[in-house]
């Protein structure tokens, strides 16, 4: 028997040996990195497509793709554990993303997490349960995740820029958990900005692409400092 399926049947490790798709810069020859998260239903590949936009001399964009295009199968509003295995598989599946990038010499605070939908709530979810300085963390369309955003995450993200960007007519996303989210993220030491974009639906626009770009110019700048 496959040690990674339990007595039940279900893949305890659902996203291990998923592929991380690379674009821009090789990660040994970069000075700076952005991990992208792709949403549900969608993939690595198609979260790159946002580099021809972004991209940057010197930058290694690195996609985990998730297993089935999903990051976790339910709501992400719903208990933590409705959601298991696979949450805790794709918080491992961001960590892998992370090692590549500090095995080839990009430190974390020279990495931005971004994220769009799912993967935005993933990469909140992510910097929360992890506290360190990044170099930025950019939640489009998502939120922290769980039934309420919880208030005992431990430790500091040490003034990490955060960008929350969510459309007010978003179907998903409810502007109160974006407010919410930014109130923790800041409380646990983000340097959090905030942008609800009136009658925008569930998708990425323009300005959100220009605050990704101007925090991409800020991290290599201070790299090459």
């Amino acid at each position: 028997m496959d040690e990674r399926v339990d007595s039940s049947g279900i893949d305890e490790h659902p996203h291990q040996g998923q592929p991380i798709e690379t674009a821009g810069a090789p990660p040994q020859a970069a000075e700076a990195a952005v991990v992208m998260l792709h949403g549900r239903g969608s993939t690595a590949k198609q979260i790159l497509r946002l580099v021809d936009e972004i991209n940057h001399h010197g930058v290694a964009y690195l996609a985990p793709q998730a297993a089935n295009s999903t990051w976790y199968p339910h709501s992400g509003f719903a208990p933590f554990e409705d959601n298991e295995p696979w949450f805790s598989s794709a918080l491992n599946h961001v960590s892998s993303a992370l090692e590549m990038a500090a095995d080839a010499g990009v430190a974390p605070e020279r990495t931005i997490l971004l994220g769009f939908s799912q993967g935005g709530c993933l990469a909140s979810e992510f910097v929360a349960r992890n506290p360190r300085r990044y170099g930025g963390l950019v939640v489009l369309s998502g939120s922290l995740l769980g039934p309420e955003p919880r208030d005992d995450y431990v430790g500091s993200i040490d003034c990490t820029p955060v960008f929350l960007g969510c459309g007010t007519d978003d179907s998903w996303v409810a502007a109160e958990r974006v407010h919410e989210t930014a109130r923790v993220l800041d409380e646990i030491g983000g340097n959090v900005t905030k942008q609800l974009y009136e009658g925008m639906g569930h998708t990425i626009n323009d300005d959100e692409v220009q605050v990704i770009n101007t925090f991409i110019e800020q991290l290599t700048y201070i790299s090459r400092s």
